[in-house]
């Protein structure tokens, strides 16, 4: 039954090994592919978020030059106006009505909101959207200030109240205000309504032979001016849209508020007057730090990025936004990685014919092994044979193969002597025992009456010529009766009464019990108990005989003296308990060492022993289910290593 169950087990093994290969196979390409496309998709999305950043923070850059670029630009105008003789002639004179056409003139042809003309004294002197109003005093503009103190031109960025934009007139003061919409994580505001004006300012002194006769003055208002944003977006990112989306969004705040804008809310309309996070506002505005990362404004998720604007004095003033909506890089990654995916199933179905093929091309020589191997196992020790086109691998396992079919045959010829002569052994020692143990229960009764009349006669004759021959006849009596407990000992078949013992307290006892012998005087007992060792089930008393014969064997191998050490151990991997008994004696003859354990073999003086002691020992150990070894060296002592289970 056992043999139909192992070539059953070898057919299943045949039927199945082909897919096994091949789902083994797979399986690894399968998990290749697999981290592949994790580590593959992993560097696209930074790769892309890398290049996602670099280009918001390019953009930024663009953003910023462009709005500087501006503002150089107009100052050179108004700087080279500034110096034209109608305007010198006409400022150093005080001609209003001629100051007033060129002003309208400038403003419209250049696309000005502000163009005035200041006297020395910081008074207007005209301005081209209110004729009607001057004389009022502009000394209080940072730009202009500097200008009448330094004598120099000066451009930037700066902020104008409402009633200083009024006095422009009612058109651009009503283009100023902007109502400020309620945003999701921005910093609380105490107004409604934003008054001010962010406006790009340029100033130029007016000089006629050295003499300050006025400045020049021309300012944009930004606040809901979308000719600039308009056009930076054009050159920065093209008209590129997703679904209808502008890609990319440039904003100009005040403050917080923004005042100019492409960001269109879910209306469809520019989102003037919503305002940026307070987180945002700190950082850039308060701070002066650039902004760059993933946030949700108005209504889409844009990579953006802030950086501060700030006047002549530089104070902040407000901030350049620049936003490049995320869903163009979650399409560029997901594009990508759908790719990446396709290109790694192509590689995977190429991968699987590959297996395929190679699998077919070498389980067919397996398969002739499985075939040998199913032979073997019914006793049919066939060598394999190879045919010449075959790998060289193959050709070498199927050497080694044979190698083995001849191994395994002439290991099961010797296993078989083994056994002959094992199970001849087993019969003799069977014998051996049984006659023994006959022998000991028909000798025990006579030796028992001898012991008994020779005591007796031994006290009746004591100082006679009689009592040294009697004292003899009890001495050999007493060993006879020894040899017979030991046969009847060696002989008994029964079950060990176990318990649970601490060998530790066990080995104490006996060797404490020892230690007062009179052959352990000159004898030093070492003893190495493991602490933690475990109990073991064991027969006491068999035991204690165990240890007490191999103490007894280590002093009488030592007369002149010499150390016994006992040591205990736990090995937690064998889950068994090891007891070591060590001599420092005269040691046993390697051609000795084979026969210790048989019965009635004995090294000693004759007398002092009856051999049966180690054969007993061995009895036990065996019956405990462990094992027991000897290891010595003549001369240098003897050690036995016994293992017991731990249950």
């Amino acid at each position: 039954m056992r043999l139909e169950k192992w070539l059953k087990k070898i057919d299943h093994l045949r039927s199945t090994l082909r897919f096994k290969l091949i789902f083994g196979l797979l399986t690894i390409v399968f998990l290749m592919g697999a981290l592949s496309i994790y580590l593959g998709v992993s560097s696209i999305n930074r790769n892309v978020i890398r290049e996602a950043y670099d280009n918001v923070r390019n953009s930024l850059k663009a953003i910023s030059d462009l709005y500087q670029e501006e503002i150089r630009n107009r100052a050179g105008l108004i700087e080279y106006l500034a110096r034209t003789s109608e305007i010198v002639n006409a400022t150093a004179s005080g001609q209003r009505d001629y100051l007033y056409e060129k002003l309208i003139q400038i403003k419209e042809e250049f696309g000005f909101d502000i163009v005035n003309v200041v006297k020395p004294d910081g008074t207007i002197l005209v301005r081209a959207n209110n004729f009607e109003a001057y004389g009022d005093s502009v000394i209080d503009y940072k730009y202009i200030k500097w200008v009448l103190t330094n004598r120099k031109p000066a451009a930037g960025t700066g902020i104008l109240g409402y009633e200083n934009v009024r006095r422009e007139g009612p058109e651009l003061a009503e283009r100023t205000l902007i109502n400020i919409v309620p945003t999701p994580k921005a910093r609380t505001r105490r107004h409604e309504m934003e008054e001010r004006a962010l406006v790009m300012k340029t100033v130029s002194p007016i000089f006629q032979r050295g003499r300050l006769v006025g400045v020049l003055y021309a300012a944009v208002v930004l606040n809901n001016n979308d000719r600039f944003v308009d056009r930076f977006k054009k050159l920065i990112f093209k008209e590129e849209k997703i679904e209808g989306k502008d890609v990319g969004t440039i904003t100009i705040f005040i403050d917080d508020v923004r005042v100019a804008t492409n960001v269109v809310d879910l209306t469809g309309r520019r989102a003037v007057g919503t305002l940026v996070s307070e987180e945002v506002f700190r950082e850039v505005f308060e701070q002066g730090k650039d902004w760059l990362g993933r946030a949700f404004v108005v209504s889409d998720y844009y990579l953006s990025g802030y950086t501060r604007l700030t006047d002549i004095e530089n104070q902040p003033v407000g901030m350049l936004y620049v936003g490049i909506l995320e869903d163009k890089f979650t399409r560029l990654l997901w594009r990508t990685a759908i790719l990446y995916f396709l290109l790694i199933f192509l590689m995977t179905g190429l991968a699987f014919y590959i297996s395929t093929k190679l699998v077919n091309l070498y389980t067919r020589p397996i398969n002739h092994l499985i075939e040998a191997t199913a032979e073997i196992a019914r006793g049919n020790y066939h060598l394999v044979d190879v045919s010449p086109g075959e790998s060289a691998e193959i050709r070498e396992v199927a050497e080694y193969f044979n190698e083995m079919v001849r191994a395994i045959e002439d290991r099961d010829r010797r296993l078989k002597e083994l056994a002959e002569k094992t199970i001849l052994r087993s019969e003799k020692l069977a014998s051996v025992g049984r006659l023994a143990s006959g022998i000991a229960h028909e000798i025990n009764n006579p030796l028992t009456g001898i012991l008994t009349y020779s005591s007796l006669l031994l006290e009746e004759m004591k100082g006679s010529p009689y009592e040294e021959d009697l004292k003899t006849i009890k001495e050999e009596t007493l060993r006879c009766r020894k040899i017979v407990r030991g046969l009847l000992d060696f002989a008994r078949d029964y079950k060990p009464e176990r318990l649970s013992v601490n060998l530790n307290s066990l080995i104490e006892e006996v060797l404490g019990l020892l230690e007062k012998h009179v052959n352990f005087h000159n004898i030093k007992i070492i003893k190495n108990f493991d602490p933690v060792l475990p109990e073991v089930k064991v027969d006491a008393d068999e035991f204690r005989s165990v240890i007490n014969n191999l103490a007894v064997n280590a002093a009488d191998a030592m007369p002149e003296g010499g150390r016994l050490t006992v040591s205990t151990a736990y090995d937690r991997e064998q889950n068994q308990v090891v007891i070591r008994v060590a001599d420092t004696g005269v040691g046993i003859s390697e051609e000795n060492l084979k026969r210790i354990f048989e019965p009635f073999f004995t090294t000693k003086e004759k007398g002092k022993g009856t051999g049966l002691g180690l054969a007993m020992a061995y009895g036990v150990i065996k019956r405990h289910n462990g094992t027991i070894e000897v290891r010595s060296q003549v001369g240098e002592g003897t050690e036995f290593i016994m293992k017991l289970p731990v249950e």
